[in-house]
């Protein structure tokens, strides 16, 4: 439930009508999920071996400062902390729009700082009672789906005006369309590799995460696939393209009016849902730098252990995240700009399994999925770069900021 809750967020109730904008014809739009699945199972694999030789608690960072170097650790995780803070407080933003819908007296960004707020509280009671909680929030955005895959048989095709817009022009270059359209399909399957974090939490050999990413990746591909289905033709392609809140569109079509109203509460609880997957997973990131002395030893103490939390961690994140929310006008900007570089960390990451030590030796088929899993993110990364080349100027140098940040630091304690 945790690795489905970690992929399945806002992306799938969006992210196929950018897909069919981008991709130009049916045959890419599907190619480019079909790949993204293939891609996520290979990463899902290749993280699960991670996983399995370093089941440890902040394994995402630990995987980086045990194959390279720690300042690269610091450098590409420092960055990954502070854009899961904006896309965190991003979320709860929106979450907090779709309740001025209904409640349109409250103002947004207090209403958004409270959720994270409540949700601070949650996790500060610990990891037990944050999971439970996490299991009942994707419990609730699957029923969504599956309304959303049982569409089709249940109410007739839209049929679209013969003015409707299409998609994209008529021509268009088959491979940039294929990979523009992955750029939105790797953010929608995103999210599976932060289940290493929790090596030191399920099990001593990391089997459990292992067995875990495997099954939730291959659940994932399947719902994925049925709900694009779905899309497809409930509001055919072309109207696919040219719509945004495709999801709205579906269950007003299956329940009439008041399925708007049924999206709107349960993107709220998505909102929910992703947050409180952040609040799991990166206090646990930075508590494992500073155990390993690259930040302050004193946040890797916590007075909440028995409890599976470290509150000062916990806070700092949450406290990144409120500090997100009052300058959220510029969230979109700095999200874009950090996708470049999680694609660079992702790929980096995965080429650790290469460099880690260890006795035993690594299989020909965990070379190969690796290996697939790099090369697709390079392409990705390069199909960014062709997009909008100062993303990935500015990421690259803000990678480059945080390396010489911490250079910097260390050579003063060391002068000290």
């Amino acid at each position: 439930m945790l690795v489905i809750s970690l992929v399945i967020g806002m992306g799938i109730f969006r992210a196929p009508a950018t897909v069919a904008a981008s991709s130009g014809s049916e045959s890419i739009f599907y190619l480019a999920w079909v790949a993204g699945g293939v891609i996520a199972l290979c990463g899902g694999l290749t993280f699960a071996e991670i996983g399995r030789r370093l089941p440890v608690t902040g394994a995402y960072y630990r995987v980086f400062a045990r194959a390279y170097h720690p300042l690269l650790a610091f450098g590409v995780n420092g960055i990954i902390v502070v854009s899961n803070a904006a896309s965190a407080a991003g979320v709860a933003i929106i979450g907090a729009e779709y309740v001025t819908r209904v409640l349109p007296d409250l103002p947004v960004l207090p209403l958004a700082c409270i959720f994270i707020v409540l949700l601070y509280l949650v996790n500060l009671a610990g990891l037990k009672t944050s999971v439970t909680m996490q299991n009942v929030l994707i419990g609730i955005k699957l029923v969504l789906l599956a309304c959303i895959i049982a569409a089709p048989f249940l109410v007739s095709p839209l049929v679209a005006p013969t003015d409707a817009p299409a998609a994209v022009p008529a021509l268009i270059n088959p491979l940039s369309a294929f990979g523009t359209a992955l750029i939105a399909v790797a953010f929608t399957y995103g999210g599976y590799q932060s289940t290493i974090n929790f090596g030191g939490d399920a099990s001593s050999d990391g089997k459990q995460v292992s067995r875990a990413i495997i099954i939730g990746v291959v659940s994932i591909t399947a719902l994925y696939l049925a709900a694009t289905w779905a899309y497809v033709q409930v509001l055919g392609f072309e109207t696919l393209g040219s719509s945004s809140a495709i999801a709205s569109m579906v269950m007003e079509r299956l329940t009439g009016p008041v399925g708007t109203s049924l999206v709107s509460v349960a993107l709220a609880i998505s909102v929910f849902g992703y947050v409180n997957v952040a609040m799991l997973t990166n206090p646990r990131v930075i508590t494992a730098m500073a155990e390993d002395g690259v930040l302050p030893k004193r946040m890797a103490m916590s007075n909440s252990s028995a409890r599976g939390v470290n509150a000062v961690t916990l806070s700092v994140f949450t406290a990144l995240s409120i500090v997100c929310v009052v300058f959220g006008e510029s969230f979109e900007k700095i999200l874009n700009y950090t996708i470049f570089l999680d694609c660079i960390g992702m790929a980096t990451a995965a080429g650790a399994l290469f460099l880690l030590r260890d006795a035993e030796p690594l299989s020909l088929s965990s070379r190969i999925l690796a290996a697939t899993f790099i090369a697709s993110y390079i392409f990705i990364a390069g199909s960014i770069f062709r997009d909008d080349p100062a993303a990935g100027l500015y990421g690259v140098g803000l990678l480059a900021l945080m390396i010489g940040a911490y250079w910097m630091v260390r050579q003063l304690s060391r002068s000290t």
